[in-house]
C-alpha cells in the first residue's frame, strides 16, 4: 500500500507538501496540487485520518444535495464532487430534493444532524429559510450550479447560455422560437432567451412558451405526461414554431422523440437546443450548452475547505460553450458562450 512518502516522491515534492494538499491549504499552487493529485491517482492513494489535520467538526462527511441523480448532469457533478473527496480523505453523504422545498429543509437539517463537516447544496427556495440557521451552524457551505445570496456559490451564466442559444437559432435562419422549462426554476433562463429574441426584432410568443410543473423530477410520470401534451400543443398550432430551447437534455431528448413518432422532422421542421451536454446529448446528437462540472466539483471543495472568514460572499461564474450538432444543423461545431 503506497504511502504519503511514495506520493511525495513520485511527485517530486516534499512530504509536508503533500500533507498541505491533503489539506487544502491555500499556500499550494494549482500545478502542484495537479502534480500531487496525479501522483495519488497513480498510486491509488488515499489519505487516512493521521494525514488529516483534524480541527474543528471531523466527521470526515461532506454532504450533497442535488435534485435528482436521474439527469446525468448531476450524476457527473457527484463523480466530480466524489473524485476531489477522495483527495482530501473524505466522504459524501448523497440526498435528492426533487426540487421539493420542504423536502429539501428535512434533508439539510437531517445532514447536519448527523454530523457532517461541510454542505455542497443545489439549493430550492427553502435556501432563504435555512440561511440564519445554517449560518449560526458554522458549517462551511457551497452552492454550486447556482448564485447565492447568502453562501458561497459556484455556478454558469444560465442567462448567457440561453442567450446563446437564440443567437445560434437566429445564426440559421429560425424566426419561430419555443420554450420549454420547469415553471419556477428554469425562469431565467427562459427570460434571457426571449430578450435576445427581442433585440433581434423577433419574440418567443406566449403561446410558445411551455412549463412543466415544478416538482416533477425526470423520473416522474407526471413529468412525461406533461411532454407528451406539450409535444401535441406544438403539432396542432397553425402558426408552428420552428426551433426549440429544453430545458435540459432529458427533457429534450423525450421530446424529439415525440416530435419525430408525430411526423417532426428534426432539424429540418424543427430546431432543438437545450442545456448541460451530458452523455444524453451526445449520443443523441443534441445542440446543448456544455457546462465546465469538473471545475464547478473543484471550485465547490475549495470554497468548503477555506479556512479564512471573510466579510463578503464569494460567487464564481464559469463560461459555458454551446456545442452545436444534428439536432440543429446536422453538424458538430462548438462556440464558446
Amino acid at each position: 500500500m503506497a504511502s504519503i512518502k511514495d506520493v511525495a516522491t513520485k511527485a517530486g515534492v516534499s512530504t509536508a507538501t503533500v500533507s498541505r494538499v491533503i489539506n487544502n491549504h491555500p499556500s499550494v499552487s494549482p500545478e502542484t496540487r495537479r502534480e500531487v493529485h496525479s501522483a495519488m491517482d497513480f498510486l491509488c492513494y488515499a489519505p487516512n485520518r493521521s494525514a488529516i489535520q483534524l480541527n474543528g467538526k471531523c466527521s470526515g462527511l461532506i454532504g450533497v444535495v442535488v435534485p435528482n441523480l436521474i439527469n446525468p448532469h448531476f450524476c457527473e457533478l457527484v463523480a466530480s464532487l466524489e473524485e476531489e473527496a477522495r483527495y482530501v480523505g473524505k466522504s459524501l453523504l448523497v440526498k435528492t430534493h426533487q426540487n421539493q422545498p420542504f423536502q429539501d429543509k428535512q434533508l439539510v437539517r437531517a445532514l447536519a444532524g448527523m454530523g457532517i463537516e461541510a454542505l455542497i447544496w443545489v439549493p430550492t427556495e427553502a435556501e432563504s429559510s435555512l440561511s440564519e440557521w445554517l449560518l449560526n451552524t458554522g458549517m462551511n457551505i457551497a452552492i454550486v450550479t447556482q448564485n447565492s445570496r447568502f453562501f458561497n456559490s459556484v455556478s454558469i451564466n444560465q442567462e448567457r447560455g440561453a442567450e446563446t442559444i437564440a443567437e445560434h437559432f437566429i445564426d440559421i435562419g429560425r424566426t419561430r422560437f419555443g420554450f420549454i422549462g420547469q415553471e419556477g426554476v428554469d425562469n431565467r433562463k427562459m427570460s434571457a432567451f426571449c430578450k435576445k429574441t427581442v433585440s433581434y426584432g423577433y419574440c418567443v410568443e406566449k403561446h410558445h412558451r411551455y412549463w412543466i410543473p415544478k416538482g416533477e423530477g425526470e423520473n416522474n410520470r407526471g413529468h412525461i405526461n406533461s411532454l407528451d401534451n406539450i409535444v401535441d400543443e406544438i403539432m396542432a398550432q397553425e402558426d408552428k414554431i420552428n426551433c426549440l430551447f429544453i430545458y435540459n437534455d432529458v427533457a429534450a431528448s423525450y421530446v424529439i422523440e415525440r416530435l419525430k413518432r408525430k411526423g417532426g422532422n428534426i432539424p429540418l421542421d424543427f430546431a432543438v437546443a437545450s442545456f448541460d451536454n451530458t452523455i444524453i446529448a451526445q449520443m443523441m446528437n443534441i445542440t446543448s450548452i456544455a457546462q465546465p462540472v469538473n471545475e464547478m466539483g473543484k471550485l465547490a471543495f475549495e470554497l468548503i475547505n477555506r479556512t479564512e472568514k471573510k466579510d463578503h460572499i464569494d460567487s464564481i461564474a464559469l463560461t459555458t460553450r454551446l456545442v452545436v450538432r444534428e439536432s440543429s444543423l446536422g453538424m458538430t461545431v462548438t462556440k464558446v458562450s
